[in-house]
């Protein structure tokens, strides 16, 4: 292992040698279940703190490419399915290691959006509004959009995992269809929501989820805090 780690260098060291490991883990130098140099081995190879090589760690461990095993060390964590590719805020909280909960605003019957008409048989549909907390900080405006025919959701608990529950209902989603983000700034009762300043930029992510079978499950639309790195983040 060569190390790339320069003093001086913009990026904190323990940021440097995050990058270093990553690539490895990126080219297959390093693959999944192999385990990695001891926290004092890294502090040799890489002539920094034990320090800044925790917090190196503990970053990946976090982003879901290393886990520790209590006794045995730490490893690269096997990936079933990217980052990217994660349906569930809940699996993307679990993975990096923070508590997740949501906030119900609304759930009612509405008239469908004009840019969501292609994708519901009715005139109506189901709005969920939700504020989702990640350790307890508003990092989501949620917006998910059902059909009609489950109205079910307007009698269950809404403040967990909704596809836990619509898989109580042998409902299966599966893969992530259109895809549109874009930078927004928060309107003043959207600001309100997340106790932050009116002019915030934040992700602005239009999105629409299938299951296997490339049935419609649901449409959503997301405000998306992500000036709070070290807490939260969050993959489209």
């Amino acid at each position: 292992m060569k190390s790339n780690i320069k003093i001086g260098n913009d990026l904190p060291l323990y940021e440097q040698m995050k990058e270093v490991i990553l690539k490895q883990i990126e080219s297959g130098e390093l693959k999944a279940g192999d385990k990695i140099l001891s926290e004092a081995q890294f502090q040799k190879e890489f002539h920094v703190s034990r320090i800044t090589v925790r917090k190196a760690i503990e970053a990946l461990v976090k982003e879901g490419y290393l886990m520790k095993i209590q006794g045995k060390g730490t490893f690269v964590k096997k990936h079933n399915q990217s980052l990217q590719q994660c349906l569930s805020l809940t699996d993307l909280c679990q993975i990096q290691g923070r508590s997740l909960t949501s906030e119900i605003i609304s759930c009612q019957k509405c008239d469908v959006k004009k840019e969501n008409l292609q994708f519901f048989s009715h005139q109506q549909n189901i709005e969920i509004v939700r504020l989702r907390k990640v350790d307890g900080v508003v990092i989501m405006l949620e917006t998910t959009y059902f059909p009609l025919e489950d109205d079910f959701l307007l009698n269950e608990d809404l403040s967990h995992s909704l596809y836990q529950l619509l898989n109580q209902y042998h409902i299966y989603p599966d893969h992530k269809g259109l895809n549109e983000v874009s930078i927004s700034k928060l309107t003043p009762l959207q600001a309100q929501l997340f106790n932050v300043q009116n002019d915030m930029n934040v992700i602005h992510h239009r999105g629409v989820i299938y299951d296997e079978n490339h049935r419609f499950i649901h449409a959503v639309e997301e405000y998306v805090r992500v000036d709070l790195p070290d807490l939260f983040k969050y993959y489209l």
